[in-house]
């Protein structure tokens, strides 16, 4: 399995995500925003999507 442009996305969002946990912890935290979570969790599935997924599996005759 090769490592495809959407796999250096995927990678990219999660790296990303080190700096943004900060911002998200610190305004759950000292603001009490749970609303932020959502958005955070959701973001953090895509980029683990992004870097795990294969391709499609179709194959050229």
């Amino acid at each position: 399995m090769a490592i495809r442009w959407f796999n250096l996305i995927g990678f990219a969002m999660l790296f990303g995500a080190l700096f943004f946990n900060e911002v998200v912890y610190l305004n759950v935290w000292y603001d009490f925003n749970l609303f932020t979570i959502f958005p955070a969790i959701i973001y953090l599935a895509i980029g683990l999507w992004l870097s795990l997924w294969g391709g499609t599996s179709y194959q050229e005759a």
